[in-house]
């Protein structure tokens, strides 16, 4: 019932302006035994506090209320003058036995806060017991017991308001000083729903027996965190059911030799955040899928379907790109444009399916001659075929595609169950200042028609309008 008694700082710890001046009267007549002169010291204060007071005397039988205040009668409906505090309920009467036997014992005044409990509603008092004397010298107790009615009514009023639960908690220590549990002393009403009790089952009911399915989520170890070095701890804890799963949201913060708990449920917030996570991973995957698409399609709209290597509009694409790297760093570049020599005889003799399979040997051919992701090939028109040569000079250009045409010359391409062997013409264009991508592709199959006009089988390089010089063939 009392979870903290003061014998010091008392004037700190109260909040009725009342107890200062009752303390300042009580130090003003108190004897070298610690008591005071029962009737000086009531003399002393105003009859706005002798109707809070009760004057309490030891017996046989018990502390008896000798006279209770008519303040304290109106706010309680019931006059105790007369009755032995015995007759109190032992929840009651044994904390205020105890109480009352430290100031007989000790000649000291002591100070708690009392919360008396009914069906519906928490009262709180500050209790000032002071150690007294009647006029013929018997021991006798001075009572102010003064409501904390302005305080106590806003906080109320704010706890209930709050949409989380919170609950003020005293700890319980063992003999060696550990905190081995934590008394409820007060919950608001979201506190009350939170745990399925009424309010008169929570206060004064031990934390690990009203609650005991937190003690295995790391919950008490905290709380015993924040009463033994005074620190807040802000945490979510996961209490599993057998159909659904509970999330808490906790602050736990020190109070006096104790801690004030709120919590909330925040399971459908949890939920909605995993659906929204699901929702996040499909959507993410969708997109992921329609970019993997989207990139296909990409690949497949600069792609030859029969030879897998770049179509026009890709090949031009990549001269573009890499003439402006070669214009911006001045790189070496060069392009070669082939042609296959008499294709038509090909197709007239063995079928277009042939002539298909011989388009395919020769890509394959000219990708395997070239550098891996540094040259580029395309096939630009029916058996025309380009490659782009990124940091090659004119005489490295010039040198690959003599072995390029000796290679496709010396290569035997079965063809309609016979092996043939076919040849190729080149023209060869090396970049320079001041020429654009489609100039390039331009001068490149002015010199591929030379080559066939020279009598195919050969490279020539484009030199200019009017120079066109042919490589000699081995």
């Amino acid at each position: 019932m009392f979870p903290l008694v003061y014998d010091t700082d008392i004037e700190r710890h109260a909040t009725a302006a009342e107890i200062g001046a009752i303390l300042a009267a009580y130090r003003g007549c108190a004897e070298r035994d610690g008591r005071a002169p029962l009737d000086v010291l009531r003399d002393r204060l105003s009859p706005g506090i002798q109707v809070h007071l009760e004057i309490v005397a030891p017996s046989p039988d018990g502390y008896r209320f000798l006279q209770v205040g008519p303040a304290i009668v109106a706010a309680c409906g019931r006059d105790l003058t007369g009755r032995l505090l015995a007759d109190a309920p032992a929840e009651i009467a044994r904390p205020l036995t105890s109480l009352f036997d430290r100031v007989v014992a000790d000649g000291r005044p002591l100070f708690t806060v009392q919360r008396s409990l009914d069906a519906r509603a928490v009262r709180v008092w500050d209790r000032l017991v002071l150690p007294a004397r009647a006029p013929e010298g018997e021991d006798r107790l001075l009572v102010a017991l003064l409501p904390r009615v302005r305080r106590e009514d806003l906080l109320d009023a704010v706890l209930e308001a709050s949409c989380d639960g919170i609950m003020s908690l005293r700890a319980v220590r063992d003999r060696g000083g550990e905190v081995v549990d934590a008394v409820i002393m007060s919950a608001n009403g979201r506190a009350c729903d939170y745990a399925g009790h009424p309010v008169w089952r929570l206060v004064d009911g031990s934390l690990r027996d009203l609650f005991p399915g937190l003690l295995g989520t790391g919950f008490w170890e905290r709380c015993v965190k924040v009463v033994e070095e005074r620190t807040t701890e802000r945490f979510e804890i996961n209490l599993s059911h057998a159909r659904r799963d509970t999330w808490l949201r906790l602050t736990v913060a020190p109070l006096e030799d104790g801690f004030v708990m709120s919590f909330n449920d925040i399971t459908d917030l949890q939920y909605a955040l995993f659906e929204a996570e699901v929702s996040r991973q499909e959507l993410a995957a969708e997109i992921e899928q329609r970019q993997a698409l989207e990139a296909e399609l990409r690949r497949l709209s600069i792609t030859d379907d029969l030879t897998g290597v770049l179509n026009r509009r890709g090949f031009a694409n990549a001269v573009r790109a890499q003439t402006a790297v070669a214009r911006r760093y001045g790189h070496d570049l060069a392009l070669l444009a082939l042609d296959i020599d008499h294709f038509k005889h090909v197709n007239d003799r063995f079928g277009h399916a042939a002539g298909d399979t011989v388009l395919m040997a020769v890509a394959a051919l000219f990708v395997d001659s070239a550098r891996v992701d540094i040259d580029i090939v395309g096939r630009v028109g029916g058996e025309e075929f380009m490659v782009l040569l990124p940091h090659t000079a004119l005489g490295g250009a010039l040198a690959f595609a003599e072995r390029l045409r000796r290679s496709l010359a010396d290569t035997d391409i079965a063809v309609g169950g016979e092996r043939v062997r076919i040849t190729t013409s080149i023209g060869l264009r090396a970049f320079g200042p001041g020429i654009s991508p489609e100039q390039m592709l331009l001068d490149a199959d002015k010199a591929l028609y030379r080559a066939k006009a020279l009598g195919r089988n050969r490279t020539v390089v484009f030199e200019g309008a009017d120079s066109l010089a042919p490589a000699d063939p081995a």
